[in-house]
Parts: C-alpha cells; sequence; structure tokens
C-alpha cells in the first residue's frame, strides 16, 4: 500500500476533477506525489494507481504543451516499473502490458511529439480510457484542436477540407460537416477553388510556444508565416 494517504485514485480523481486548479497547477500537485509512486509497493492490489498516476501525469504535462518533461517522465516511468517485468527487461513504457492505462499515455506523448496527427486524434477518441482519466483525455483534446485551428489559422491563408480536417481530427466526418463546422468559427467556403479561407484571430491567449508572435513581430510576416508556422505544423 501507498505510505502518503493523499496517493490514491481518489485523491488523483479530485484533482483531475477539480474547478479550482489550472492545468499548471495540477502538473505541480501530480509532481509531488513522484515520490510517492515511486517508494509504492508493485503489487495487484496497486496496479491501478499506479496507472492512474503515471497516465495522469503524462496528460497534464501535454495540457500544458510541456512535451520535453513528458518525455523525461516517460524514462523514469519505465526506469520504475520495468522491474516488476523481469522476463522483459528492459522494457519501454509502450509495452507494460501489466500497467494497461499507461500504454496509450504513452503513444499519445510519441504522436504530439511527432506531430502525428491522425494518431493524436485515434488515440484520443478511440482509447477507452478511464473514468478517472477520460476528463483529461477529453480536455486535452480540446486543447490540442483549439491550439492546432489558432496555428492553422495563421500559416495557411488557403487550404483544402481534406488537410483541415487532418490537422483539426475530423477525418471521419463528412465534407459537408467539416465545412458546416469551419464556417461556423470565421472560416470562408470558395467553392470555385475547392478551398477554405481563414481567419486569423487577433487574440493571443492561445499562442504555441511564441510562434504566433514571433510571426507577427517578424520584418516579413507573411515568410516568417509560412516558414514558422508550416515547419511548426508539420516538423518531427
Amino acid at each position: 500500500m501507498a505510505s502518503n494517504p493523499t496517493f490514491s485514485v481518489e485523491y488523483i480523481t479530485s484533482l483531475i476533477t477539480s474547478t479550482k486548479l489550472t492545468p499548471h497547477l495540477l502538473v505541480e500537485l501530480l509532481a509531488d506525489l513522484e515520490p510517492s509512486a515511486i517508494t509504492t509497493s508493485l503489487t495487484e492490489q496497486t496496479v491501478n494507481l499506479i496507472s492512474t498516476y503515471y497516465s495522469a501525469f503524462l496528460l497534464s504535462l501535454l495540457l500544458v504543451d510541456d512535451v520535453n518533461e513528458a518525455r523525461f517522465l516517460s524514462k523514469r516511468i519505465s526506469s520504475h516499473l520495468a522491474p516488476t517485468l523481469p522476463s522483459q527487461l528492459p522494457t519501454p513504457v509502450s509495452d507494460l502490458t501489466a500497467y494497461p492505462l499507461i500504454p496509450p499515455a504513452y503513444n499519445l506523448l510519441k504522436a504530439v511529439y511527432t506531430r502525428s496527427y491522425g494518431s493524436i486524434y485515434n488515440i484520443l477518441l478511440s482509447t477507452p480510457w478511464s473514468p478517472e482519466l477520460q476528463p483529461l483525455a477529453s480536455a486535452f483534446l480540446e486543447h490540442f484542436r483549439r491550439k492546432t485551428f489558432k496555428l492553422v489559422s495563421y500559416a495557411y491563408t488557403t487550404i483544402t477540407p481534406n488537410q483541415a480536417a487532418t490537422y483539426l481530427g475530423f477525418e471521419n466526418e463528412s465534407e459537408e460537416v467539416v465545412l458546416e463546422k469551419l464556417m461556423a468559427e470565421g472560416w470562408m467556403w470558395d467553392g470555385d477553388q475547392g478551398l477554405l479561407k481563414t481567419v486569423a484571430t487577433e487574440d493571443d491567449d492561445d499562442d504555441v510556444g511564441g510562434v504566433i508572435s514571433q510571426a507577427k513581430g517578424g520584418k516579413d510576416g507573411r515568410i516568417e508565416r509560412l516558414t514558422g508556422l508550416v515547419t511548426h505544423l508539420t516538423e518531427v
């Protein structure tokens, strides 16, 4: 059993579902629990606790766009849990099948790091997340889609419906539905050209890694936008 009374599925769930915590504060509170996770005996009784904790920590780091720290955490997870599977040493996090909640979060991290948009949305929408983790998965889906929408709005003046659907996770929707969703956000449809005309907003609340503000401040905003933002959308 965990020695720290706050290190429990119930406490972790209370953090995830709290309406008073910002994503950054959630990360801080989950980070405070890592020493307890590391010192918790790994038994059949603690598998769900360990899985829930590490998955929640990974998802919360992605929610604040701290991909690098999430990658460092994945290495610590592997070091912590691999010794419990001696027949599979060394074991990457994605193969820790004894902890079924962890691989989806780890695979999501890999997809975000490589900007594999199809994989990102597939993992988020098709994974049977536990009730404890579903709020975080849903929050990240909304966050990632909103961020990507803003990046696309700045990176492109026109874009095909298929391209937009790929970036925004609407590949399973009909073109009519995709057009309806994006026109509701202010984009315009040019039926003759078969292109959507994007509309960039002036709100900087969702600036991604400073890329948008950097593009705005460049001497040649158009070139900055094409080289900076498109690269950010597609780089591996």
